[in-house]
């Protein structure tokens, strides 16, 4: 009986076992349903709602063979009349700004809690976000500025000498002064020094001295009345504001025409003595204020412009030693308003935060807006696209339109094998958070009171201290690499190719609707982010990417493809148009090639566009579009031609772009011009 019983007992237990499981795999298989189902909804509601953003800019009225700009940009600037932007990545700077303010307020409300550590990366963000939002107007005036810093040990600035004194100008020296202020990263006034990987060797570091690039607005004094206005509010006194605005502005046009007549760039690497025996100046106490430690005579440094530098001599020992200190000084000041956002209004402040603690701001947005799955998702998403972008280009590479050699095609392609992914501009297989502490543990704000100069002049330190630090080390590999942006790069959220590194930086930033949306369709993803990393994959082998190889070194092979007959065929192509800004022309029309061909002619289109009847060739040129689309004003793009402008250079003559649209072919027609 008992073992009846146990038979029995066992039997109901299978039963009840069998019972269990198909009730188990009934719930996985209602549960997979379940869930496909939700991302088949979320998919549909991303595309519908990307399909009508896209269609909201849409001028129906304009043709868009004659006007694609205008056709598909059209009603941009009236819906977006009252908004803070004038494109796409404005937008997404201005949604994460917004993200970032909030994370504040949190932190604040965080901070006066029992057990906030005061020594953390978010408490030293938060120190300086309040002293923007807190600090008393009077401590951001020019004057204050000038008070905390000075041109040299022992020497104020010549509005503040005592009154009834002669200020000392036999003890100023110009070069000492610039290496005296270099500790707050001012350069590119009489001379620019930059801490770059060397043209021999990308794995170390090293000075290099140039002449100083005087374009841009915020390289140069402004008009009279500006630098009158600026001389005014550092305290220059009145009856000398009008003889010494004169005086620096007749001075930087000199250096202007020096500028102009050494068109030299050649790069050599010479020792101080070698240096010094060149140039006739005496540069080992430059040398070392700016690297913090005695050098000796035979210390490396990266040269240019022997003949600008050997004239600056000239200027500078003829030239009033007060009327120099004024235009170092006023440039100095120019440069300190420049580095800052002027405004003590919360987005502006996050601004502040970004452009100064870029690393810190990068971790915390991270941490608080990206949950590790969907950065993980995220992750996959972009590097997935970059990396069929990337066999696409080898497979254009081996069809050799440029007729290149067997040697010279291995180079580009290798090169291309070596580009490397940065998502969130960290290194790789690093806690970050430990990273980022790290990086900020010697940054401290050792006063209670809110000064907003004396922090912006602390962190302008640090970060200064962090390049030149690199003198000292090894560069980082690839996979190791982290940027120490720029402050515009550094609240920008576009991503950027960085040449000598041979690595693409995606901002977290650009992972926002509606430039990405995971859940979307893949044709939005290739047209959008897809060509953007296809831009910067192109600038790896532009006129000035092909110098190097995919180390990051100089190599001679990349010369000799740019002077080759195709390649310079291509370029007078698409230069047919003229164009200041050849690579970025290059890198368009390259790149919208390349991603085209790789979302159509391969086997990426899985899934019908069943979310619009609009055909999918369209929908990919609309999206494309978006990128372009805004209401700036034309004159203020920075190193691109305007959008309107790169629009059109990109889908004239592209036989795609025609075919989509039915365009008619036009007796003038161009001819689609192809590099790779």
């Amino acid at each position: 009986m008992a073992t009846f019983r146990d038979q029995s007992l066992e039997s109901q237990e299978s039963g009840i076992s069998t019972q269990f499981a198909m009730g188990w795999i009934a719930c996985l298989l209602i549960a997979s349903i379940c869930a496909a189902t939700t991302a088949r909804n979320a998919e549909s509601h991303a595309n519908s709602w990307l399909m009508s953003n896209i269609l909201s800019y849409v001028a129906e009225d304009s043709s868009a063979c004659d006007n694609y700009y205008q056709h598909a940009c059209g009603k941009y600037a009236a819906r977006h009349i009252n908004d803070p932007f004038t494109e796409i990545t404005q937008m997404l700077d201005h949604k994460l700004n917004g993200n970032l303010v909030q994370l504040m307020d949190e932190l604040h409300q965080r901070s006066q809690a029992p057990g906030f550590n005061k020594s953390s990366v978010e408490a030293k963000a938060l120190r300086f976000y309040q002293t923007c939002r807190e600090a008393p107007e009077s401590t951001r005036k020019m004057q204050h500025y000038l008070r905390l810093t000075s041109p040299g040990e022992a020497i104020t600035w010549p509005q503040f000498a005592p009154r009834g004194k002669p200020w000392p100008k036999d003890h100023f020296n110009w070069m000492k002064a610039l290496g005296h202020l270099y500790r707050y990263r001012f350069t590119n006034v009489l001379m620019n020094v930059l801490v770059v990987p060397s043209v021999k060797n990308k794995n170390q570091f090293i000075l290099d001295l140039s002449m100083p690039s005087l374009e841009g607005d915020s390289q140069h004094l402004g008009s009279f009345l500006n630098t009158f206005a600026t001389l005014n509010a550092m305290g220059v006194p009145t009856k000398s504001l009008i003889p010494l605005a004169r005086k620096i502005r007749s001075l930087e046009t000199v250096i202007r025409v020096l500028t102009e007549v050494d068109d030299d760039d050649n790069t050599e690497t010479l020792t101080l003595r070698q240096w010094e025996y060149q140039t006739g100046y005496a540069w080992q106490d430059f040398i070392e204020s700016i690297v913090g430690h005695s050098v000796s005579n035979r210390y490396l440094v990266q040269t240019q412009n022997v003949k600008y530098f050997t004239a600056l001599k000239r200027l500078m020992d003829s030239t009033d030693a007060e009327v120099v200190a004024n235009y170092i000084m006023t440039r100095f000041v120019l440069y300190l308003v420049g580095d800052s956002m002027e405004s003590s209004e919360p987005i502006e402040c996050v601004k502040d935060v970004r452009r100064t603690m870029n690393l810190a701001s990068d971790l915390l947005y991270k941490e608080r807006f990206l949950n590790p799955a969907t950065l993980q998702q995220y992750t996959q998403e972009v590097t997935q696209i970059f990396d069929q972008l990337r066999r696409q280009f080898l497979l254009q590479i081996g069809e050799n339109r440029l007729g290149l050699t067997r040697e010279q095609s291995r180079m580009v392609a290798t090169k291309a094998q070596h580009v490397v992914l940065n998502i969130g501009n960290m290194p790789k297989g690093r806690d970050h958070r430990n990273f980022v502490s790290r990086h900020y543990e010697d940054l401290v704000f050792p006063l209670a009171d809110f000064d907003y100069a004396r922090e912006h002049l602390n962190l302008l330190e640090f970060r200064t201290r962090k390049k030149v630090l690199q003198l000292d080390q090894r560069a980082p590999s690839p996979e190791e690499f982290f940027y120490m942006a720029e402050p515009s790069t550094a609240m920008s959220s576009s991503p950027y190719y960085l040449m000598r590194q041979n690595v693409i930086v995606v901002p977290h930033a650009i992972l926002q609707e509606p430039f990405f949306a995971a859940d979307s369709h893949d044709i939005f993803k290739y047209s959008l982010l897809g060509f953007v990393l296809a831009h910067e994959l192109m600038h790896s082998v532009d006129t000035t990417g092909l110098h190097f190889d995919g180390y990051g070194n100089v190599h001679e092979i990349g010369p000799q493809i740019s002077s080759s007959p195709r390649f310079e065929a291509g370029l007078e192509c698409l230069n047919r148009n003229n164009t200041q800004y050849l690579d970025e022309r290059i890198a368009d029309i390259a790149g919208l090639d390349l991603v085209y061909s790789t979302y159509f002619q391969s086997n990426l289109q899985r899934s019908q566009t069943d979310f619009t009847t609009i055909p999918p060739q369209q929908i990919f040129f609309l999206n494309l579009a978006q990128f372009f689309c805004g209401d700036g004003d034309p004159m203020n793009f920075v190193d691109h031609d305007n959008d309107q402008m790169r629009l059109h250079q990109m889908l004239n003559g592209f036989p795609p772009f025609h075919q989509a649209y039915g365009c008619p072919a036009k007796s003038n027609q161009p001819e689609k011009c192809q590099l790779w």
